[in-house]
This record gives structure tokens, C-alpha cells and sequence, in this order.
């Protein structure tokens, strides 16, 4: 079994189980994890397990099976599979196609041919890659500055990996992001934590705003031409951020103003939790309270990320040093204070970097954007 990559096998066949066990045993690069009796059953499997590629027998009835198997890969694109049959046509093969599957086998040619297509699929990029990141920012004050840094942050991640990015304003009674990069949408948050049914990538897609054709915002109630809302329906919030990381490699959450159950799920979620605060007695304080809980929660320091915003090198009545004392950490990080900057993007609509990339603040950016990437996740 060593250096074979597990994967699952939809069949209710025992030859296919016979035959495909006869090939993983056989110099394969591949080992059984599951036997599965329907396409259906594999999204719960895929719950608890890390498994990216599969077999998928479609007989009996094919149809059936490649409506279900398009489902699951329309919310999980980065499984690979195989779909294999006893028969062979033109119209099969293209149906498999347009439900995502990446190669169509016929049963008779399984010994003969399986072993080579796996080896090829198993060393794509798309199954060794992980899926998106999650970057919640938390703020320890209003006002604090946790909206800027969170589309600012997002913007720098966009430009120092290339790949897309999506900013979610669970701010559910001003709407800042909106306002900061002057966009409107009829749809946001609200609605897809609202969803009766599958939340998957579409929707995700379908009900953000793009502020560019990599950057996405979901917008909170108050900047989605809604009426403010004094809550939001979080039973769907797992849900949610999963499907984000199957289309975007960032997702940043501008998170004011939660309650403790919220705050513990986004916590869980996130790949790092970014809490902005300002050297002031009142928000160290609150920001020493939300370190305190996520490190009850059972959260690594490295994924916690204390960010100084405003900060002043002169001039400041609490230095970074006793800062940094009075939360009890090691390090604090810090985005100086630009007072110019940082208004004229807004009466712009735009972030730091397309506006004063160089910057000292936009520098500050830079430099956070590194330490989360040289940082490890786990």
C-alpha cells in the first residue's frame, strides 16, 4: 500500500469489484478505500473522508447515475473520476463528460488500461493541490479599521498568487464593503445562508457581486439593497464556506459583531483568524478577550494573527511593546497609519494598490500577506 493513493468505488457489480481490487493489488498506483453502492452515497462519504478520486460504475442505469454523479461534482469539482461501463457509445461518453467525469472506461478493457489512466490523473495538479483558503477578520472595536483590511488584504492576495478571491461582509447592519468599493447587488450573504437546497460554488458565484472578474464580494443585507437585519440564519454558514473553497483559493470574512456560537464555527473554518485592533486601552482589552477565547477554543497561536491598525511609531500613548504584553503574545503585527491614503481610496472606490501602491500602508499589506503565506496551516 505504500505510495498508492486511495480512492472510491461506486459499483454494485461484484466482477467490476473483482476486476478493479485485481488491478489495485497489481502494481497499481491505486488502493480501495470504499466500496460504494450508488453515486448518491458519495457526497456523505466524502464527509469524513479526503479521498479525490474514484471509479464510478454507471450500469445499470446510466442516466440515473450520471445525474447524480454531475450533483456531486458540481459542488466537489476536485474529485477526479472514472466512469466505467459495459457498454461504450458516443452519446455515454459525452453525458459522462458533461457531468464532470474525466475518462470513460469499458468494463472488458478495466485490467488492461485502469492502472495507466489513474497514473495519469493522480499527478495532476488539480489532485494534489489543496482546496482555498479561509481568512476570517475579526475586529475588537467599531471602527477599528477591520473592513479596510479586509479588502485590502484580500486585493493582496489576489495579486501575489494570481488566483481569485472572495470577500464575505457579515456586517448585517452597515454594509461597509459596499460603500468602501462603491458596488451595489440584489443578491448577498443573506441570501445563500437563506438557501432551501444544495449551497454549492454557483451559488456562491451567482449570488456575489465582482468587483473584478477574480475579485467577489458577497455583500451583507445592508449593502445588498436590503433591509438591515438584526440577524442572519448562520445553520448554513459550514456549508457556505465549504463551497467557497472549492472555487476560490482566498476567502476573506469581514466578521463584526458576532455572537459566541459564530464566532467558535468561524473559528473552526478558517485557516487563520485575523484580529484588528488600535493601541488603545479599550480595544486591547477586547482584543486580548477574543484571543482568550480562540485559544479556549482550542486554536494554535500560529493561526492567530493580532494586527495593529493605525498604528504610530511616534506619537502613540501605548506603545507596540506593552501591546504586545497586555495580550499576552509574542508578536503583533501592524498596518501604519495613512490617514490620506486610506480616505482617498474610499472616495475612490478602490484599494490600496490600485490607488497608492507604493504606499507605506500598501507596504504594510505586503508584508502581512508574506507572514500568512510563510505561515503553517496546520
Amino acid at each position: 500500500m505504500l505510495g498508492k493513493t486511495k480512492i472510491f468505488l461506486v459499483t454494485k457489480d461484484e466482477q467490476t469489484i473483482h476486476h478493479v481490487s485485481d488491478v489495485a493489488q497489481n502494481g497499481s498506483p491505486i488502493t480501495i478505500d470504499k466500496v460504494l453502492p450508488d453515486a448518491a452515497s458519495v457526497e456523505k462519504y466524502l464527509e469524513t473522508s479526503d479521498v479525490k478520486a474514484g471509479i464510478v460504475d454507471i450500469d445499470p442505469n446510466a442516466q440515473e447515475t450520471l445525474g447524480q454523479l454531475e450533483e456531486l461534482l458540481r459542488s466537489r469539482p476536485e474529485i477526479c473520476t472514472v466512469v466505467v461501463s459495459e457498454n461504450i457509445t458516443q452519446e455515454l461518453i459525452l453525458s459522462a463528460m458533461q457531468a464532470g467525469a474525466r475518462h470513460f472506461l469499458q468494463k472488458g478493457s478495466l485490467q488492461k488500461e485502469l492502472s495507466g489512466v489513474m497514473s495519469r490523473f493522480l499527478s495532476h495538479p488539480r489532485l494534489k493541490g489543496k482546496k482555498g483558503s479561509v481568512l476570517t477578520v475579526f475586529s475588537a472595536s467599531g471602527g477599528c479599521g477591520a473592513t479596510t483590511v479586509s479588502l485590502n488584504l484580500a486585493m493582496e492576495m489576489r495579486m501575489a498568487t494570481s488566483k481569485p478571491v472572495l470577500v464575505i461582509d457579515l456586517d448585517r447592519c452597515y454594509g461597509a464593503a459596499a460603500a468602501y468599493l462603491d458596488i451595489n447587488s440584489k443578491y448577498g450573504i443573506k441570501d445563500v445562508l437563506d438557501f432551501d437546497g444544495k449551497i454549492d460554488p454557483h451559488l456562491i458565484q451567482s449570488s456575489s457581486c465582482a468587483y473584478m472578474e477574480d475579485f467577489h464580494v458577497l455583500l451583507s443585507p445592508a449593502g445588498a439593497r436590503k433591509t438591515p437585519t438584526d440577524s442572519l440564519n448562520y445553520d448554513n454558514l459550514k456549508q457556505v464556506l465549504q463551497a467557497c473553497r472549492q472555487t476560490y483559493a482566498y476567502t476573506v470574512i469581514d466578521a463584526p459583531r458576532l455572537d459566541e456560537q459564530v464566532v467558535k464555527c468561524l473559528s473552526e473554518m478558517s485557516d487563520f483568524t485575523i484580529v484588528v485592533f488600535q493601541l488603545t486601552l479599550k480595544d486591547l482589552k477586547f482584543a486580548r478577550s477574543i484571543i482568550s477565547t480562540f485559544k479556549s477554543m482550542g486554536m494554535a497561536d500560529q493561526k492567530i494573527i493580532p494586527l495593529a491598525n493605525r498604528f504610530q511609531k511616534r506619537g502613540s500613548m501605548i506603545k507596540a511593546d506593552d501591546g504586545q504584553k497586555a495580550l499576552g503574545i509574542k508578536n503583533i503585527y501592524s498596518i501604519r497609519s495613512d490617514w490620506r491614503n486610506a480616505i482617498n481610496c474610499q472616495n475612490k472606490g478602490k484599494t490600496l494598490a490600485e490607488v497608492a501602491p507604493r504606499s507605506k500602508m500598501r507596504k504594510d499589506f505586503l508584508k502581512l500577506v508574506a507572514e500568512i503565506q510563510n505561515k503553517p496551516e496546520d
